[in-house]
């Protein structure tokens, strides 16, 4: 098994975006901490409601990573994203890769997306009158924005060979997705996308969400869902069997 994965080296191009992807959604995070601090008396919101809004963005969180994760993975090619599509498409063929790249390297990933859907989403609601509503609202952008800029760290805890007592206890619990869960999803790529904790994949899986959209997208633009994925795959495990083997001559 190769032990340099094969997309570790970045242009400053690559550099720049990923780091300006990951700071979009930081800068969203900590909008709407300071949103929250700001106005938390005035809001009003009781303890039970917190918890709920907690567990709601915890929730959605799991299906907006699904709901990336299915993009990328279907739909897109690395002449639209470059490196990042590179890593994932690597991860199929290689999934233990995953953990040798650098966190800002995975992280653009869900953070570009979480910025521009969850940083709209805390603009509307910071214009609109301070209320219960309100700040529950900010609590569920604040949770998926941060647990998307993490969502790839979440994703790697799954494909951890030795996993502490904590963690092990936490994936039962299902708080963070689980190898076996997960690995599903390696198995069938129909299912199993959404890798924060796993929640939103009963759902999803159950109404067969992720099958349906893509017959939706494919009847609509004529595309085929995962069109070159098996020429990916061929070219990835050439170039693993190359690094294997050494130069020949």
């Amino acid at each position: 098994m190769p032990t340099i994965p094969f997309f570790k080296h970045a242009t400053l191009r690559e550099i720049i975006i990923t780091r300006l992807c990951c700071a979009a959604d930081a800068v969203v995070i900590l909008c709407c901490a300071v949103y929250l601090a700001g106005y938390y008396h005035a809001a009003g919101l009781r303890w039970p409601w917190l918890i709920v809004s907690l567990l709601v963005g915890y929730f959605l969180a799991d299906l907006f990573s699904g709901l990336v994760h299915w993009v990328v993975d279907t739909w897109l090619d690395e002449e639209m994203l470059g490196r990042g599509i590179a890593i994932t498409r690597e991860h199929h063929s290689h999934p233990s890769h995953v953990l040798l790249y650098e966190f800002l390297d995975q992280a653009s990933l869900g953070a570009a997306p979480s910025a521009v859907v969850f940083g709209t989403a805390a603009a509307v609601t910071a214009l609109v009158p301070v209320s219960a509503l309100s700040y529950a609202l900010m609590i569920v952008w604040l949770v998926t924005a941060t647990c998307m800029l993490f969502g790839m760290s979440f994703h790697n805890l799954a494909h951890w060979s030795v996993r502490p007592p904590p963690l092990r206890l936490a994936q039962r619990l299902h708080l963070v997705c689980s190898p076996v869960h997960h690995w599903r999803h390696h198995q069938d790529h129909t299912v199993r996308y959404c890798v924060i904790n796993g929640w939103a994949n009963y759902p999803c899986d159950r109404i067969r969400l992720w099958s349906r959209l893509e017959r939706l997208v494919t009847a609509t633009t004529g595309r085929a869902p995962r069109a070159d994925d098996a020429e990916w795959q061929r070219k990835l495990n050439d170039a693993s069997l190359v690094e294997e083997l050494g130069p020949i001559g």
